[in-house]
């Protein structure tokens, strides 16, 4: 038919919303690749409202014309899997009655369940719900009663909490050496590294799938605020924070210490697979007005830069990110992942494909494809870290990362600042300075 179009694999290329709906409720076996896509993906397409009414315009379908009486009787004991217009009165007597109507209640189940499909401010739709489970010609059903006790259940626990199933205590915390106020060289590298992961863990786990997918969509986010908005920003922040850290010391040999921290910070990001950390600082690090400061660099020691490209290797952007593809594929969990390889992949799938086929159809493979990714996402949201909390560490780096807003601002005082603390030099002058610093002068 015209209004599905089916790949030689079997998977959907593309079909109108009533003819997808169709097959997201067939009465053959479940397919649980495309219903996966499709719930993830349905905003992209239509509305929530819109995909409930053709649900339950799926589950009152109407007779054929021209029935004779005992065949319009007939009908009404199989009407359920009166699939189109299209089918043939005789192929109807193959199927099951009850098999097709379970599945539209078990579709709207699964909407419920699955804590991506239905946002905050979709709980309206579950009232919608409970009417029609609540009608005559539906709650006869079994699977009625389990779908109504399902959204009772929704509606009182709420939002679900990562609960941390993971086996043994957490290792011990390394406590700041001072009681005074803290210093970022005050906090062990690893326990920074630690505490960070908590923060970034905590913002990943709030990724919502269509927000992922909205982002890909708008062409300007600077006005969409959602989670994935919040992740880049604190991303950005780490990053200024680590420029501003280094460039605070007006002694290059201060500095260079400062450095060796930060590298020590991100290679234990790294260690502990919290890669979005290490990932940011290893930017504020390789940012011009950093990366400028020759007479600090040159005082962070071999073992230091070696840590330092590790972490620059794994995130090397060659490739479409080959490296660092091919060390997720390794990874076991828990993991933060750099989200912007994620959304990266979701813009290319955004531009490179149309949101429609020839005849108004939806681009379901397209939609296919971004289910993928946000599978992947997903993936990583299933393990908690286990970290003990140091709410003091924990303030401290709030407290930091609170002044760093304005990225474009900062940028240009970062510029300033760094031609402050080490002005450009003729090769004289660094020749004499270098001779001067190893004694000779």
């Amino acid at each position: 038919p015209s209004d599905i179009l089916i790949e030689p694999d079997g998977s959907v290329r593309g079909g109108t919303v009533p003819a997808l709906v169709e097959r997201l409720t067939a009465h053959e076996q479940a397919d649980t690749t495309f219903t996966k896509a499709f719930l993830m993906t349905y905003k992209s397409f239509t509305t929530l409202n819109g995909l409930f009414d053709t649900l339950v315009d799926r589950f009152r379908i109407q007779p054929p014309e021209n029935l004779t009486p005992a065949e319009y009787e007939e009908w009404g004991k199989l009407k359920q899997h009166v699939i189109q217009m299209r089918y043939m009165f005789p192929d109807l007597l193959r199927y099951d009655p009850s098999s097709f109507s379970r599945r539209v209640i078990n579709t709207l189940k699964s909407m419920v369940v699955d804590d991506d499909v239905l946002d905050k401010e979709d709980a309206y739709i579950l009232d919608r719900m409970k009417e029609f489970i609540s009608s005559e010609e539906v709650s006869r059903f079994a699977a009625a009663k389990q779908l109504m006790n399902t959204i009772e259940r929704a509606v009182r626990d709420g939002v679900k909490t990562l609960v941390n199933t993971s086996l043994g205590p957490p290792p011990a915390p390394i406590y700041p050496k001072t009681n005074k106020k803290l210093k970022l060289l005050d906090i062990d590298p690893l326990e920074l590294a630690r505490q960070l992961t908590i923060m970034e863990s905590l913002l990943y786990q709030k990724i919502k799938p269509m927000e992922c997918l909205q982002r890909s969509r708008e062409q300007k986010t600077e006005h969409v605020d959602n989670i994935t908005t919040k992740i880049i920003h604190f991303f950005y922040q780490i990053a200024c924070w680590v420029a501003d850290a280094v460039l605070s010391k007006e002694d290059a040999r201060k500095r260079a210490q400062v450095v060796k921290h930060l590298i020590s910070v991100a290679d234990r990001c790294r260690t502990l697979n919290n890669f979005s950390s290490m990932i940011a600082i290893t930017s504020g690090l390789n940012t011009p007005p950093i990366r400028r400061l020759k007479r600090t660099w040159e005082q962070v020691n071999p073992r230091f830069m070696a840590q330092f490209g590790a972490c620059e290797m794994t995130i090397d952007s060659n490739k479409n990110f080959t490296k660092y593809r091919q060390l997720m594929a390794s990874v076991t969990p828990p993991c933060v992942p750099f989200i912007g390889v994620f959304l990266s992949t979701l813009q290319f799938i955004q531009d490179g494909n149309p949101d429609n086929l020839p005849g108004g159809l939806v681009n379901f493979r397209k939609r296919q494809k971004a289910s993928e990714v946000i599978s992947d996402i997903k993936r990583w949201q299933a393990q908690p870290f286990n970290f003990h909390h140091l709410q003091t560490v924990l303030a401290y780096i709030e407290e930091c990362l609170a002044s760093y807003n304005d990225t474009k601002a900062l940028s240009e005082h970062f510029w300033a600042r760094s031609l402050e603390r080490e002005p450009r030099e003729r090769e004289d002058e660094k020749m004499a300075r270098l001779l001067q610093e190893s004694g000779f002068l």
